[in-house]
């Protein structure tokens, strides 16, 4: 019963944070912005966060405990967030070699995944979440009966399960995508060196100036290509990364792979 009434605060917490980043980075950039990992209005990082800290809140309760501090929840969420964040940063960058967010600009940052200014940002929303937002949630959730809660919590775990294999599959596709793009790049190269005669100056000036076009022109066929909602869901990745060395060298930068997606996110694929 418990997981199941948790999962449900899991889901109206991450939909709740969905609407408070989109609505800051829209704000932000003047434009819409549709935050998030999953195609569906919920940011999961969010929701794990606010109710992690509620269940165990909820569980100093039960046993007994008096109710913590206000600088003991606060110290719970801003390290919380610092650990919630950076693994899973770290995780999404290893498994589809991207980001969703990026602090390298912001002061007090470790390897662009958390920073001082954030975390702190954090810690202030956990007393907001425990002393209101959990509160608020727990009365407009109490009236369902036990049998409904977890027949509501499957139905919500079904309707995740489904988004984030959808949202897996598109970024594991356009991984192996990119790899096939890289492959028919290296073949037209190889061809436009041989059409060269002479290795001047000139020449490696037009090396360059086509491995730039054919890159663009291959990157933008393919996402025409794509559904739209696959191009959706790679909109909201921030950028493109790696570890691996080799794969940082490739010519479809994160600049690229966004400009090209906006030329056909709006009505479709373009004539």
């Amino acid at each position: 019963m418990w997981i199941s009434k948790y999962f449900v605060y899991f889901v109206i917490f991450s939909v709740m944070g969905w609407v408070y980043e989109s609505a800051f980075c829209t704000i932000k950039t003047g434009k819409w912005q549709n935050r998030g990992f999953l195609y569906g209005p919920l940011c999961p990082i969010y929701g794990v966060g606010a109710a992690s800290i509620t269940f165990i809140v909820d569980e100093a309760e039960a046993h007994g405990l008096s109710d913590p501090e206000w600088w003991k929840i606060f110290l719970i969420a801003f390290f919380g967030s610092i650990v919630l964040e950076y693994v899973t940063s770290y995780v999404l960058e290893k498994l589809f070699h991207a980001y969703w967010w990026d602090y390298s600009d912001v002061p007090l940052n470790i390897n662009g995944r958390v920073c001082l200014p954030a975390s702190i940002g954090f810690g202030i929303a956990g007393l907001i979440v425990v002393y209101g937002i959990a509160p608020l949630t727990k009365q407009m959730v109490g009236w369902i009966p036990p049998s409904w809660m977890e027949f509501l919590s499957l139905l919500m775990m079904a309707v995740v399960a489904a988004d984030t294999t959808l949202t897996v599959s598109v970024l594991t596709h356009f991984e192996q995508n990119v790899i096939s793009l890289e492959s028919t790049l290296n073949q037209h190269m190889d061809q436009f060196v041989n059409s060269i005669q002479e290795k001047t100056q000139e020449a490696s000036a037009n090396f360059a100036e086509e491995r730039a076009r054919f890159s663009r022109e291959n990157l933008e066929r393919s996402i025409q290509n794509m559904e739209k909602t696959h191009r959706l869901a790679l909109k909201r990745v921030q950028g493109f990364r790696s570890s691996d060395k080799e794969k940082e060298k490739r010519v479809y930068s994160r600049e690229m792979v966004l400009e090209s997606i906006k030329k056909y996110i709006g009505t479709g694929r373009r004539s």
